[in-house]
C-alpha cells in the first residue's frame, strides 16, 4: 500500500509541511500541516488517524480535519494514540476555548473525533493492515508505529530519542523493508537531541545496526532550509551501504519497492 508523504518537516516555510503520511486512501499517520493540501474528497475519505503524540506539528490539523467532516457529511475519524495523548487532546484541543469539542459533537455516541487509547505492542486490524503501536522516547508521551502488510512491513519512529525497545521490536520483523525516522539535530547538538527526545546521526547509527542493511531509512523532521546540509552529514554517518533518503512532501513511497 502506497505511502503519500504529505509533510515531513519539523516546521513550516515555503514548501515545507509538518509531519503527516497518508497510507492508502483512508489512513493518516499524524496530522500535521501537510494534511491541508489534500482536496476535500480526499479529506473525507480519511477515517483513521494513527497519532504519535500531541505536539502541534503532528496533531495541529486534526481539528480542521474534523471540521471538514462535520461540514461536508463525512463520517469523522477514529484516532488511535497513547492514553496520555488522548487526555491532552481532550483537555487542550477539543475543550471549547480553542475549538469545538468534536469528541462529543453531534453526540458522544457518534462524534466526529473518536479517541481510542492504545499501548505499546498493542495490535490493530485496520483496512487489511496489521498495525502495532511501538514505544518511543520523547519529551511528552509518544508512540511509534509498525505497519504490516503481510508481504512487507514498515515503521515510523515518530519523534523519539534513542529508544532501544522500538528497535528491538523492529528486529523481530523479518519482512521489514523501510523505516521512516526522525533526525532533528546534527552531532554537535547530540546532547540536546537526547535531552529533548530527538535523534542525531551518531545517536541513530548504533540503533540502525540492529537491522539488515537492506532496510531503507527515510529521514524526517529536518528543519526547513537546512535539509541539504543535514543530508550531507547523515548519509556518511549512517554508512554501511544502507539506502538513506530524505522524505519530501508530495512524494509517494511503495514499501519494499519504488519511490
Amino acid at each position: 500500500m502506497d505511502i503519500t508523504v504529505l509533510g515531513a518537516s519539523s516546521g513550516i516555510g515555503g514548501p515545507a509541511r509538518t509531519t503527516s503520511f497518508r497510507v492508502g486512501e483512508a489512513i493518516l499517520i499524524d496530522c500535521g500541516t501537510g494534511v491541508g493540501d489534500l482536496p476535500l474528497p480526499d479529506l473525507l475519505a480519511i477515517d483513521t488517524v494513527l497519532l504519535t503524540h500531541s505536539h502541534l506539528d503532528h496533531s495541529g490539523l486534526l481539528p480542521l480535519l474534523a471540521h471538514a467532516h462535520a461540514s461536508n457529511g463525512g463520517g469523522g475519524v477514529t484516532v488511535y494514540t497513547g492514553p496520555e495523548t488522548v487526555q491532552a487532546l481532550k483537555t487542550h484541543m477539543f475543550s471549547g476555548p480553542l475549538w469545538p469539542d468534536y469528541t462529543r459533537y453531534p453526540h458522544p455516541d457518534r462524534a466526529f473525533v473518536r479517541l481510542c487509547p492504545v499501548t505499546p505492542e498493542e495490535r490493530l486490524q485496520i483496512h487489511g493492515l496489521t498495525v502495532a503501536a511501538l514505544p518511543a522516547c520523547h519529551s511528552v508521551p509518544a508512540l511509534g508505529w509498525l505497519v504490516d502488510e503481510g508481504r512487507v512491513a514498515w515503521a515510523f519512529t515518530g519523534d523519539s530519542g534513542p529508544c532501544p525497545a522500538f528497535w528491538k521490536a523492529l528486529a523481530r520483523v523479518p519482512h521489514l523493508t523501510d523505516v521512516l525516522g526522525e533526525i532533528s539535530y546534527d552531532d554537535s547538538r547530540a546532547e540536546t537531541a537526547a535531552r529533548f527526545g530527538h535523534l542525531s546521526p551518531a545517536l541513530l547509527a548504533p540503533l540502525l545496526e540492529g537491522l539488515p542493511s537492506s532496510v531503507r531509512f527515510w529521514v524526517s523532521h529536518l528543519e526547513p532550509g537546512d535539509e541539504a546540509r543535514m543530508m550531507a552529514l547523515i548519509a556518511p554517518a549512517l554508512g554501511g551501504g544502507r539506502d538513506i533518503r530524505q522524505l519530501v512532501a508530495g512524494s509517494v513511497i511503495r514499501p519494499g519497492g519504488r519511490v
